[in-house]
């Protein structure tokens, strides 16, 4: 015997005040008596600690209690007996926004996950197996009624030199020197992409690859401070090689669904985010410092960090 549950919606995302409706789908070699089905929705903040900023030994044994914001447990179907074959049970449950509370967007991150699960119970005999099956759907926020501002507000100038490296880099980049200038937007929909564009004024050093890292700033709560750690969502290449001088270089990235959410700052936790701009130049300029330098990779690379705000507008 098998249950699955199918949603109306083949994205399956939803807005409060939508209802979150399909059918359960129950499909079983000979009948089978039952003493009803029951659908449960549930809305959970999971939070962890990171061992680099509190500890291992704190982070292990220090529980963050999970942020519940939403449970709703509906019986779908009485007490009885399924057929042989596959029966379909419709089920509706509207999703609302609690009193006093709010539904933050899914988000999946490496210290904050906000999801959102949909579990269903074939409810059974005391001596007989229980079946349960589950689906996570997505929930999307009401777009943010906020002033629309110029396009060119919201973009930021930036510029990379030898001289803007807060970490050391190889002598030979910093003796022959470099300069990538750009512009790139620091404020941006979910429903759109990050744009931007960039130039190799001059580079002594031939460029290997200049990449554009999405990261992302969590922060969690962990007694009287915040542990603040930053990891990378995705990084995507805008160019390969030892790119001409003076070339403008266009900047496009997509923003990844489940792993993005607006900017947002609770009490417990906040989530927010930045654009990397990284430069790695020939790594053939560190042959020497690679056997004996083990950070000598990281010598051969530059980077400017900017700030990034998510809306849903």
């Amino acid at each position: 015997m098998s249950l699955e549950i199918k949603l109306n919606r083949l994205d399956r995302v939803y807005r409060p005040p939508d209802v979150v409706d399909g059918v359960l789908v129950i499909d079983t070699p000979s009948s089978v008596s039952h003493q009803g089905v029951r659908l449960t929705a549930t809305g959970t903040i999971m939070l962890q600690l990171s061992a680099r900023q509190v500890g291992v030994f704190e982070s292990l044994y220090t529980s963050v209690k999970p942020i519940e914001l939403m449970h709703k447990v509906v019986d779908i179907q009485a007490s009885g007996k399924f057929p042989r074959g596959r029966t379909e049970v419709p089920f509706a449950i509207s999703l609302e926004t609690p009193k006093g509370g709010k539904l933050y967007e899914s988000f999946h991150g490496a210290y904050v996950n906000i999801q959102y699960l949909l579990t269903a119970e074939l409810i059974r005999g005391y001596l007989q197996k229980q079946m349960s099956v589950i689906v996570e759907f997505m929930v999307e926020g009401k777009k943010e009624q906020v002033p629309r501002v110029p396009f060119e507000s919201t973009i930021v100038n930036f510029y990379i030199t030898h001289d803007t490296q807060k970490h050391m880099i190889a002598p030979v980049l910093r003796s022959g020197g470099f300069k990538i200038t750009g512009r790139v937007v620091t404020q941006c929909s979910l429903s759109e992409y990050v744009t931007g564009e960039l130039t190799v004024e001059h580079s002594a050093v031939p460029i290997s690859s200049i990449d554009v890292q999405l990261l992302r700033v969590e922060s969690v709560a962990a007694g009287d401070r915040m542990a603040t750690e930053t990891s990378e969502i995705q990084s995507t290449q805008v160019a390969d090689g030892d790119i001409c001088r003076g070339l403008s270089v266009p900047i496009y990235m997509v923003l990844p669904r489940l792993l993005t959410c607006p900017t947002l700052s609770a009490g417990a936790f906040s989530l927010e985010f930045e654009l990397s701009i990284v430069v790695t130049f020939d790594a053939t300029l560190s042959k020497h410092a690679l056997l004996y330098e083990p950070n000598a990779t990281k010598m051969a690379t530059a980077y400017e960090t900017l700030p990034l705000k998510l809306l849903r507008i």
